[in-house]
């Protein structure tokens, strides 16, 4: 098996060179082609390099799954959610293998890293296309001031603007106008988060998901939910959510695409994109191969 290694060593803690090698070494590679210095070729004993232009943020991961697809069998992707929307936004032939070692770790693409190599299939998933702005979400296209991150260890509510810019400071949740629309239906007001979700049977039956079950249960592909409060917030105490309740909830569903203009912040599985912009969301089936283990 031809194996191509991409990581992305800013996401969460950092790179574990323990672990990349372990799950390249699970796969019993006959060649390992890797990415420049900490990308990829740092952490493994040997392989081949692949060199890209660096720009030292989410186009690394990009260009460099693009230049693998093709080349090898299957990418191993060692990163957080957004990375793994990255790798998935340069839209590969090739399946990818996505390793976790980001922030929160929820991406439904990820494998655990103990995998059994003969339990292994292919998976295609379907995404939300931010359309002109070269994003695919598979967790949420979020609007709201404040995203999560890894800060000295711990996971922490980060201002979404200044993360943009490449700075780190708290984040501060606050309200903000917005407005979506979607197959002729809109919201508009005052909220403090929007999200932009596709729906599966996780919802199904559960009354407590409120609109969610209701869309899932009829065969809606998408909701889209806006929350009166900010809740992207690292840490949450019975005292803090008390000072917040009640939390009100507006829901719209929809198949192929809806539109959201909001006056803050908006990002794909947690990587913030643009600030005071209109964007277009898509739901794409299909737009990525993973590899993950059987399921019994």
């Amino acid at each position: 098996m031809r194996v191509g290694v991409v990581v992305n060593p800013r996401a969460g803690r950092g790179a574990d060179a323990e672990l990349v090698r372990s799950v390249v070494e699970r796969l019993r590679p006959e060649r390992v082609l890797a990415g420049q210095d900490d990308l990829g070729a740092r952490y493994l004993d040997s392989s081949e390099i692949i060199e890209v232009e660096r720009t030292f943020d989410r186009h690394d991961t990009v260009r460099l799954v693009k230049a693998m697809d093709g080349l090898v069998d299957v990418i191993v992707v060692f990163g957080g959610d957004g990375t793994m929307s990255d790798a998935a936004s340069a839209f590969p032939e090739t399946p990818l293998l996505c390793i976790g070692t980001g922030t929160t770790n929820v991406s439904p693409l990820l494998c655990p890293p103990d995998f059994d190599p003969s339990t292994l299939v292919e998976v295609p998933f379907s995404g939300l296309y931010v359309r002109g702005f070269d994003r695919v979400a598979f967790n949420d296209v979020v609007a709201g001031p404040t995203i999560l991150a890894t800060v000295d260890g711990k996971i922490r509510e980060v201002d979404a603007l200044a993360y943009m810019h490449g700075e780190v400071k708290p984040g501060n949740p606050s309200k903000f106008y917005a407005r979506v629309s979607a197959e002729g239906r809109t919201l508009e007001g005052v909220y403090g988060n929007i999200f932009i979700s596709m729906l599966d049977s996780r919802y199904l039956g559960k009354g407590i998901s409120g609109g969610a079950s209701i869309s899932a249960f009829v065969g809606f592909s998408c909701l889209i939910a806006c929350l009166s409060h900010t809740v992207v917030v690292g840490s949450m105490s019975k005292e803090s959510l008390r000072s917040i309740e009640p939390i009100k909830t507006e829901t719209l569903s929809f198949d192929s695409s809806a539109k959201m203009y909001a006056e803050t912040v908006i990002s794909a599985d947690g990587n913030p994109f643009t600030h005071s912009q209109e964007v277009e969301v898509v739901y794409k089936k299909d737009v990525v191969r993973v590899l993950k283990p059987r399921r019994p």
